[in-house]
């Protein structure tokens, strides 16, 4: 059995480190989302105790709604885990992408007696994972805030730079002395903060990937410098030339200053008190994407005895008017079942009642939260709401449909999409009422009205749907007693009349 002589606490205090993008914390690609990276949890060796650890589990958290709500897309064990390092996604520093759902990974860890440094990425909120290269020694990767683009750099020392427009699946050389920092607005744009505990910090910028920057000295009272190992860290705010900076001072305080003009002049907008990190074992700052809105982010153990070990408590600030309102601190138990607490269907299956009806069904899912309801989506859209495992959906019309299911629990609890059910709806089938002789549409094809005639029978609605199913448009009853359809493309549609004591579906051609 593989031990090691670590606490969950100095792993969550490590995580604090942060130089130049090295970060366990990022914000999403809209306003009020976040990603974490960290230890979940640790179990010690059953036999021997603390310190051993038996087990430990790193994941990747995806905070929404500014900290309300956090879930767990991916996490993995890094004891038990006998695959070569470098073939997994283990969580390490994570990276920020403009696009919706995209982050990236960038890992390390020791091959061969060397260092490597390897880059993953996630199109799906950091469910799943595409490796994307492997290099020898320590690299840096620096996302921009434009869709796609991430650079690979560091200082001089780090060798040269290269720039992705692909999300880091082909790198090219670029013409520049070095690669560094935050990303700022426009493409080569970056921040950063550099000096020593001896010499005076300086706030560089540039437009043009460091050939050419300004720097900027930073008074004493904004940046202290490096406090146990941790470095000042800069952040792009929300609005061009806004800027963040974080810093340890004497006394183990955190603050946060704020720009407006590129570093000319800061103001503190964040002091914590004085943090004893045994209890604490991280605080974090990030900006989010909307002006004047950004998060203190801090984690700390939770003992756990059957078994004994700890786990991950986190708790985020959500400050807005640059740091002048508290908007609320949301804190999370991530306790070793809080990844099912929220876990979505994962058995939705389909089966044909008739020719066009079919019952869904599907297992209540494993949760340490009751199950209130479950909506039933069709093409993107809520068909239902129901307490129960299935729900039939009847009187289709021909097309092809597409069936997932979310599940709502307790304590406004809400999970991803299942898996999703594909159906189609055969052309040919016998629609109901097609054969009524008293229903006559007119003319049919069309070039924009529609007259419709029903006998003795009173219409009491009419709706039209497209060859998918979806229902497209409620057509007008116009003065003439027609129908107006000159809002719809030329195609082939379905309408669906309702009449007391039943409904009629019919064929229309649109020109």
């Amino acid at each position: 059995m593989k031990r090691i002589l670590l606490l969950l606490i100095i792993l969550l205090a490590a995580n604090t480190i942060s130089f130049a993008q090295k970060r366990f914390i990022a914000r999403g690609a809209t306003p009020g989302e976040l990603y974490l990276s960290s230890t979940w949890y640790i179990i010690y060796d059953p036999y021997v105790g603390p310190p051993y650890l038996d087990s430990v589990r790193k994941a990747v958290f995806h905070i929404t709604e500014n900290g309300k709500k956090i879930t767990i897309p991916y996490n993995v064990e890094i004891i038990r885990n006998t695959i070569p390092m470098g073939s997994y996604m283990e969580p390490f520093y994570i990276l920020s992408d403009a696009t919706l759902g995209v982050v990236y990974m960038q890992c390390h860890y020791t091959k061969s007696n060397y260092e490597h440094t390897s880059l993953w990425v996630s199109f799906d909120y950091g469910k799943n994972w595409i490796h994307r290269e492997e290099n020898k020694g320590d690299k840096s990767y620096f996302p921009a805030i434009i869709e796609g683009m991430v650079y690979r750099g560091g200082l001089p020392s780090a060798g040269q730079p290269f720039k992705s427009i692909d999300y880091g699946e082909n790198f090219n050389f670029i013409e520049t002395n070095f690669i560094v920092g935050e990303a700022g607005f426009i493409e080569e744009e970056f921040f950063y903060v550099t000096g020593s505990n001896l010499y005076q910090y300086q706030f560089l910028h540039t437009y043009n990937a460091y050939n050419t920057y300004s720097q900027i000295p930073i008074d004493s009272q904004f940046v202290y410098g490096s406090v146990s190992g941790i470095p000042p860290d800069v952040y792009r705010g929300g609005l061009p030339e806004e800027v963040y900076v974080s810093s340890w001072f004497p006394g183990y305080q955190y603050k946060v200053s704020f720009s407006a003009d590129t570093g000319h002049t800061f103001r503190h907008v964040y002091e914590s008190e004085q943090i004893h990190l045994y209890n604490v074992g991280s605080i974090r700052f990030m900006s989010d994407r909307e002006p004047g809105v950004f998060y203190i982010v801090t984690t700390s153990g939770v003992i756990d005895y059957e078994p004994l070990g700890e786990h991950l408590m986190l708790c985020v600030e959500h400050y807005r008017d640059y740091g002048e309102t508290l908007v609320a601190t949301y804190c999370h138990d991530l306790h070793k079942n809080y990844g099912k607490t929220c876990e979505a269907v994962n058995d939705l299956a389909a089966e044909k009642i008739n020719d066009n009806s079919f019952l869904l069904s599907w297992s209540e899912p494993e949760s340490s939260l009751p199950v209130t309801a479950y909506s039933i989506y069709r093409n993107n859209e809520l068909q239902s709401v129901t307490t129960n495992t299935t729900y039939t959906d009847e009187n289709l019309l021909t097309g092809n449909y597409d069936y997932f299911v979310i599940t709502h629990y307790e304590m406004d609890c809400v999970s991803d999409s299942s898996n999703h059910v594909k159906i189609e709806i055969e052309v040919g089938i016998k629609e109901k009422g097609e054969g009524r002789k008293d229903i006559v549409l007119y003319p049919n094809p069309t070039i924009g009205e529609l007259t419709i005639e029903s006998g003795e029978l009173r219409i009491e609605s009419v709706e039209i749907f497209d060859v998918y199913g979806r229902k497209i448009l409620v057509p007008t009853l116009t003065v003439s007693r027609s129908y107006d359809l000159t809002v719809l493309q030329p195609g082939i549609y379905f309408v669906r009349l309702v009449f007391e004591g039943g409904s009629s579906v019919k064929k229309l051609v649109k020109q």
